[in-house]
């Protein structure tokens, strides 16, 4: 197994007697460095890991050790360090109930270090895929609800990047570009906080091209969807020219448009949680 701190914590020079002199049991010294990353006090909590870790190779302990272990190296920065002690402990304890938190930190290491959505998304990829795999390989888990959270805001971010890449062709006059992306954001991240401008970019550009039918289409969802929303009252006056969209629903709804479920987690959550 990997030794929790010692070797990872290279201008520490531990004294032999740490271990020998010793008197404490695994579940004094894991109580410890729990302490002691409550005072961010992390280098002597990784020691009090290390200690469990030779002195108590085959506990729980040991084993919940190498999850804090990693915990702290995230708290450290240390993404690296974390996901390799993270997939380590992967391969030790294929059947532990634990096995969650590994893949979770293992998203975090990516989620953590998310770009604004005018740069690229590479690391929001990476931590929607790994997020979507714990919802799949492990249903109700405890970690469930802040996955879910974190998921939607990461599908916000990606659609943002999207809309700004959508809009940059269109400002550049290739329709056919702009197109691939408002019309991706349509069918990927309808419920991102994005859909309402891509619609009414939509129902323009279609109404550019003379496609008067599908531009009342998305305009139809928009409206069914955002009846208040100056993007439906924008795109509304493209097709009709009238500043004021009528109250009457029924010149939307032959159109049968779809409904919308509109995440709302507009606010960066970096909180991380912790291994009990």
């Amino acid at each position: 197994m990997i030794s929790c701190s010692a070797n990872d914590t290279s201008d520490l020079k531990l004294d032999q007697n740490l271990y020998e002199n010793n008197m404490l049991q695994d579940y004094e010294l894991f109580e410890n460095a729990n302490k002691l990353i409550a005072n961010n006090q992390l280098d002597l909590a990784l020691i009090e890991l290390d200690k469990i870790d030779v002195l108590f190779p085959s506990t729980i302990y040991a084993n919940k050790g190498m999850l804090l272990t990693a915990y702290i190296q995230f708290l450290k920065k240390d993404y690296e360090k974390t996901r390799a002690i993270a997939e380590s402990y992967k391969k030790y304890y294929p059947g532990s109930k634990d096995i969650v938190y590994a893949n979770y930190l293992d998203a975090m290491t990516y989620y953590i270090v998310i770009k604004k959505p005018e740069y690229s998304q590479k690391n929001a990829y990476e931590a929607i895929e790994k997020l979507n795999f714990i919802l799949n390989a492990y249903p109700n888990s405890k970690y469930e609800i802040d996955v879910i959270t974190k998921i939607q805001i990461i599908d916000n971010s990606i659609a943002h990047h999207k809309l700004s890449v959508a809009k940059f062709y269109l400002n550049k006059k290739n329709l056919n570009a702009s197109l691939i992306y408002f019309k991706d954001i349509y069918e990927n991240h309808s419920s991102s906080l994005s859909i309402e401008e891509t619609l009414y970019y939509l129902t323009k550009i279609y109404k550019s091209l003379e496609e008067i039918e599908l531009a009342k289409e998305y305009s139809a969802i928009l409206a069914y969807n955002f009846p208040k929303s100056d993007w439906y009252k924008k795109s509304y006056n493209l097709i009709y020219d009238i500043n004021t969209p009528t109250d009457k629903i029924d010149w939307y709804q032959k159109f049968n448009p779809i409904k919308l479920f509109i995440n709302d987690q507009k606010e960066e959550i970096f909180e991380i949680q912790k291994i009990d």
